[in-house]
């Protein structure tokens, strides 16, 4: 039979080993776990393909344009294109006005901005009112989207361009601010727009940019849609905004605004998912073969445009689409800008030809 101190050691024995054994264990399971992890970062799981929710989409209809043969030469900073990623967010963009209101609700819009009679119909969904009440107006809307131009006949006071009450760079933004919030107008959204400021002449029957405020004749406010995850907002004119506004210099509050045009669209940013994207070097293919849009040709006489910039954009098209779709932005020297839808084309919907 063991003795006491036997026993006791041969305890001691079997917890060394049994610590031993855990340690072994232990560090044999962390290696494990170093080894996978390790395999994991040198091959990591592809990413779950893009969800395409929203089905196939309407390809960008971007306005025609005519431009001149241009030379476009590919200098960014690496020499090539970037790596842009496999996938870009797509948003929704909700119908402005039910077709059952839309008519009353425009009428309501219009009556804040001072015109009160019945709308002439130009189209289904194209309306015009008229207003004499403080200057010749005319104020034309599309009812389903709620995109205006409202016009006033300055021309008809000479004492506009004899006061020259012109607002400076700040009260410019807050007249623009106070104008939109009248109307019913001003957004969360809006109210974090970027806002350009350019000061104008008229001249042969078209405003152009003035020398100094001193020397002009008008203010003129554009409003740009804030980014988006980060990402630039662009509308087909990267020089004028979704909102522009036009100030005169007269006295009155209601000769102050002689035009606005107004083309903004919600956007839900909740309701969003991802699509594929083309490549950069894609998108720069079809951009020298004419299958882009030259948004601005810039300050390039000679035709010969330099790229800088190549990145992921969004485009804010002039009539709502029903979606806000990403682009590709070729930025180049002295203000030219290209774009290229970036969504590939196995998820653009076909084009519809006569007779669909």
């Amino acid at each position: 039979m063991a003795s006491l101190t036997e026993t006791a050691q041969s305890m001691r024995r079997m917890i060394k080993l049994g610590g031993l054994s855990l340690g072994v264990f232990l560090l044999l399971k962390l290696g494990l776990f170093v080894y996978r992890t390790y395999l994991v970062v040198l091959n990591p799981p592809p990413p779950p393909p893009p969800a395409v929710a929203f089905g196939k989409l309407p390809a960008i209809d971007f306005p025609e344009k005519l431009h001149p043969e241009l030379t476009l030469r590919l200098e960014t900073p690496t020499g090539g294109t970037p790596n842009l990623g496999d996938r870009a967010e797509t948003y929704l963009m909700p119908t402005f006005r039910s077709n059952l209101l839309a008519l009353d609700q425009s009428k309501e819009t219009a009556k804040k901005m001072s015109f009160r009679t019945e709308p002439k119909e130009i189209t289904e969904r194209r309306y015009r009112w008229e207003n004499n009440e403080f200057l010749p107006s005319t104020l034309e809307m599309d009812i389903i989207n709620g995109s205006f131009l409202l016009k006033r006949n300055w021309q008809a006071d000479p004492t506009i361009l004899s006061e020259k009450q012109l607002p400076g760079k700040e009260q410019t933004l807050v007249e623009a601010k106070n104008f939109l919030r009248q109307a019913g107008l001003m957004t969360e959204e809006m109210d974090t727009a970027r806002m350009e400021i350019a000061y104008l002449n008229f001249s042969s029957g078209q405003y152009v940019e003035a020398i100094s405020l001193s020397e002009a004749d008008f203010a003129q406010v554009d409003l740009f849609r804030p980014d988006i995850d980060e990402q630039p907002v662009l509308p087909e004119d990267p020089k004028k905004g979704i909102i522009r506004l036009i100030f005169s210099g007269a006295r009155e509050a209601e000769k102050r605004v002689v035009q606005a045009e107004y083309n903004y669209f919600p956007v839900n940013i909740e309701q969003k998912t991802t699509y594929p994207i083309k490549t950069a070097s894609q998108a720069w293919r079809e951009l020298q073969t004419r299958q882009g849009y030259i948004a601005n040709t810039g300050n390039n006489p000679e035709g010969i445009i330099s790229i800088r910039r190549i990145f992921l954009g969004y485009y804010d098209a002039s009539e709502s689409q029903g979606f806000l779709l990403p682009i590709i932005v070729f930025e180049g020297d002295n203000d030219f800008y290209g774009y290229v839808q970036a969504v590939t084309n196995q998820w653009l919907q076909e084009p519809l030809t006569i007779g669909d």
